[in-house]
């Protein structure tokens, strides 16, 4: 279809789902069927601009079962219950649990019709308050943000916006460049909270640093995101710990680094990790993402030659291959420089599994400058191009930052 699909219609009775997919079309309304719940739910986006139409009584899933998945999913998107079995009892249990409306068999197509309109202007009167609410210019909202089409990213967003409304900690874990600075800004935009955000690095901090930096923070800051919280000493962990506790705090969004199999939290003292980790968000590692990859790259690819001001580059078979032969440890930011590589014309140099070079192997000088600049500028992509906060991420004084950037063609990346 050309337009985005409207309504998502579920039943079993293929007669039935046919001639309502034909009045709904007759409308100019898009449609997509399905005869099973479950299969609706796996194309379910939680930021889905349209409504679902579902029978009560099927085989297998029915209709309760398909609407509790659905608010699991995302609270928001409009149901409407429809049987041929529908009593005042029912209509009133449908409508307990979530549904939007109630529609008997066989409805009148005026009256389906409306209701179809009702809940598609309902539909869009919340996302487009949650447009404005979070600031975004473009209309695709938290999908253009955490972009991805896979499961876990569809689950990931679902998850994000049942947080973001609420005044509570959630502590982000991931792999080094999952977007875990992306995951607390966007708890911040899609939340309810009028404030700034405020950044606290928690790298290299001290506990005198740490805490001139918490009794500092503006009365306007409505999120708190530390960074890095696992690499707080034992003094800087109590410190933090009794900020938490104390009343009419912003609210805290922290972050580690490391996979599941890492456990960075075991770096947390009981008191702190019972604190923090009100609200949990492990984010999937870009391996484990399938197609994801090629969407991210064709995003990364656009935004670099926008930056760079070049032309889109060609993608050949052969870097394709290159792609789904890498296990990508650095994520979705090893794999935005791959693309800021390929716009510019340098060699993508991919370490395929098994650790075999996808490219010639590079002199000891070469690859050492390359490693370093690679690494400084992922550190500045990281903090936003804020030096001081690159250095403190990468642990080293900034005098040597400058001096090292100087060495490899970056100092003037960036800002003081």
């Amino acid at each position: 279809m050309s337009k985005e699909t409207q309504i998502y219609l579920v039943d079993d009775d293929t007669d039935f789902r046919e001639a309502t997919c034909e009045v709904l079309e007759s409308a100019d309304y898009s449609v997509a069927t399905f005869s099973r719940g479950e299969d609706m739910l796996a194309k379910l986006d939680p930021e889905w601009p349209g409504t679902i139409l579902c029978d009560v009584r099927m085989a297998g899933m029915d209709g309760f079962a398909v609407l509790k998945a659905v608010r699991a999913i995302a609270t928001d998107i409009p149901l409407v219950m429809i049987t041929g079995h529908g009593d005042v009892r029912l209509a009133i249990a449908a409508i307990k649990a979530g549904a939007y409306d109630f529609l008997e068999k066989p409805a009148q197509p005026e009256f389906l019709l409306g209701t179809m309109s009702r809940t598609l202007n309902a539909r869009k009167l919340v996302l487009e308050n949650r447009r404005l609410r979070s600031g975004q210019n473009t209309r695709s909202g938290l999908a253009g943000v955490l972009v991805g089409r896979s499961r876990v990213m569809r689950e990931l967003r679902a998850m994000l916006l049942r947080l973001a409304p609420l005044p509570m900690t959630v502590l982000i874990s991931g792999e080094t460049g999952t977007g875990k600075s992306i995951v607390a800004k966007a708890l911040h935009a899609y939340g309810d909270g009028a404030g700034s955000f405020e950044t606290i690095s928690c790298a290299t901090a001290s506990a005198e640093d740490l805490g001139a930096a918490l009794a500092g923070i503006p009365d306007d800051v409505s999120t708190l995101y530390l960074r890095s919280v696992h690499r707080l000493d034992t003094a800087c962990q109590a410190i933090l710990a009794d900020y938490l506790r104390t009343p009419g705090t912003p609210r805290i969004v922290a972050s580690m680094t490391g996979s599941a199999g890492d456990a960075p939290d075991a770096a947390l003292s009981d008191e702190l990790y019972f604190l923090a980790n009100v609200a949990r968000i492990d984010l999937p590692p870009l391996r484990e993402r399938g197609k994801d990859v090629y969407q991210l790259l064709e995003v990364f690819l656009r935004a670099a030659a926008q930056r760079f001001k070049r032309p889109l580059p060609e993608i050949t078979d052969e870097m394709i291959r290159e792609i789904a032969a890498h296990d990508w440890p650095g994520n979705a930011r090893e794999l935005q420089g791959v693309a800021e590589r390929l716009v510019i014309g340098l060699p993508i140099n991919l370490t395929a599994r098994g650790g075999a070079s996808s490219s010639p192997t590079l002199g000891y000088d070469d690859a050492m400058h390359r490693f370093e600049r690679d690494l400084l500028m992922q550190a500045l992509r990281e903090t936003e191009g804020r030096k001081g906060e690159a250095a403190d991420l990468l642990a080293i004084p900034r005098k040597r930052l400058y001096l090292r950037m100087k060495a490899v063609g970056l100092l003037d990346t960036g800002r003081d």
